[in-house]
């Protein structure tokens, strides 16, 4: 057996890995997009560094983009298989990877104008939304810790990671000249202190393990409470400089997860009277499909809505679904919260919102995630004081900020907490070069 990464290798994002068993069967795991790597983002996208044909079987570990997002392309260019991943992880991935091609195409679209009038070359998106379509109907709903046949020498067992809705580690039972080897891919870990999941869960015995380390040599600030950071924000922003704060939010896990704090604020009669707008129909729908598995949430938030029905609402909520009404949100003045995608900041509504108001003092844009530092987010928490935003420079004169207690990655101690049901004596290192 051979383990080959091509992505989320030295950077964390373009999850791809094949392993590959002696018998030439090749398993692939995760088939993610490249996101926030600059300049190299579109050609690390383009170029897999395998057949896609040669692939046998895909299993998934979550939803989010940077696991999911080349899925598309991988069908387009000759996968034909099953690829397997738990029921809510389906659901979200069909509304993502039709809103990554939306996404994609609009861009293209955007930046053709342009180039066009500059007499260059037309791009073309990676896929459109009819390949997204083609490319979930591969997607296959296997149940958490229910061992299934990925191939005939290999099983499989989900493990909850409690990272989003659906998340899973992946177990592998693999058997090759009469010798059973098991693997267990983490996947993304979660947080053992969830606002919203359950804690990631114990997983069988491996003899290999293959793991992110995303915040793998920090911790996350706990001193401060999500609610308080974001009120914190929204008085300095939205009631002394009367400006718009701006959170820039992946559409799955993060959003729900301000919603969830701006909803206690609320119960706690302390949510300024403002309007909220959350601007990402993404989101909108991703919000659903969560609210749809309330059997995955920790037992803080389902005691919560026994006398809260909807933990994701509160007063002065808005939800933006059209263009329009998106691009009407710039010529409103006073004081606001957007909420809108992506996460990164390097697509979506959000890069125009920032675009519109990166140059005003009143402003303010505050990061809730993990950016990549060539990403517009990462630049942005860097402490550029230029950005280049769809070809054009801005000065940033918003104040930047960030929330750190918001990660949906574990930090160390998670890491630590998730390797712990292991005997580390039978667990052995993977041989090879670095």
């Amino acid at each position: 057996m051979k383990i080959a990464f091509h992505g989320a290798a030295r950077t964390v994002t373009g999850s791809k890995h094949i392993i590959t068993l002696k018998n030439g069967t090749k398993i692939l795991l995760d088939c993610g997009m490249f996101q926030g790597m600059g300049k190299d983002t579109d050609t690390l996208n383009r170029h897999f560094g395998f057949d896609p044909a040669e692939i046998d079987v895909m299993i998934l570990s979550h939803a989010h983009i940077d696991h999911s997002g080349l899925i598309p392309k991988l069908v387009k260019e000759g996968f034909v298989s099953k690829i397997f991943c738990t029921p809510a992880t389906k659901d979200l991935t069909t509304v993502l990877l039709k809103d990554s091609a939306e996404i994609q195409e609009d861009d293209v679209k955007f930046m053709n104008k342009r180039r066009a009038n500059e007499g260059k070359p037309y791009l073309r998106p990676l896929y459109t939304v009819d390949d997204a379509q083609k490319a979930v109907e591969h997607l296959e709903e296997k149940q958490y810790e229910q061992w299934f046949e990925v191939t005939e020498d290999v099983h499989a067992m989900f493990s909850d990671a409690g990272h989003i809705i659906g998340s899973a580690c992946v177990n592998l039972k693999i058997k090759e000249n009469g010798k059973e080897t098991h693997l267990t891919f983490s996947g993304d870990i979660g947080r053992y202190r969830d606002a919203i999941l359950k804690s990631p869960d114990t997983f069988p015995q491996a003899d290999f393990i293959v793991m992110e380390s995303t915040y793998g040599n920090s911790l996350h600030d706990t001193a401060v409470t999500t609610p308080d950071m974001l009120l914190s924000w929204i008085e300095k922003t939205c009631l002394q400089k009367k400006g718009k704060l701006i959170l820039p939010t992946f559409s799955v896990g993060r959003t729900q997860e301000i919603l969830y704090a701006l909803n206690q604020l609320e119960l706690e009669n302390r949510l300024p009277d403002i309007p909220f707008y959350v601007d990402s129909p993404l989101s909108i729908e991703a919000t659903e499909i969560v609210k749809r598995y309330p059997n995955y949430f920790n037992r803080t938030i389902q005691k919560i809505m026994k006398s809260d029905k909807d933990p994701f609402a509160f007063k002065g909520l808005r939800y933006i679904q059209s263009v329009d009404q998106s691009k009407q949100l710039n010529f409103i003045n006073g004081p606001m919260v957007i909420i809108s995608a992506s996460g990164m900041a390097d697509a979506g509504r959000v890069k125009h919102h920032i675009s519109n108001n990166i140059e005003n003092s009143r402003n303010s844009i505050v990061l809730t995630g993990y950016c990549e530092p060539r990403s517009l987010g990462g630049r942005l928490m860097n402490g550029d004081k230029e950005v280049t935003i769809f070809g054009v420079l801005h000065e940033v004169h918003a104040e930047v900020g960030s929330i750190r207690s918001m990660s949906a990655h574990g930090d160390y101690d998670d890491m630590s907490q998730w390797l712990a049901c292991q005997d580390k004596q039978q667990v052995k290192t993977i041989p090879g070069t670095w």
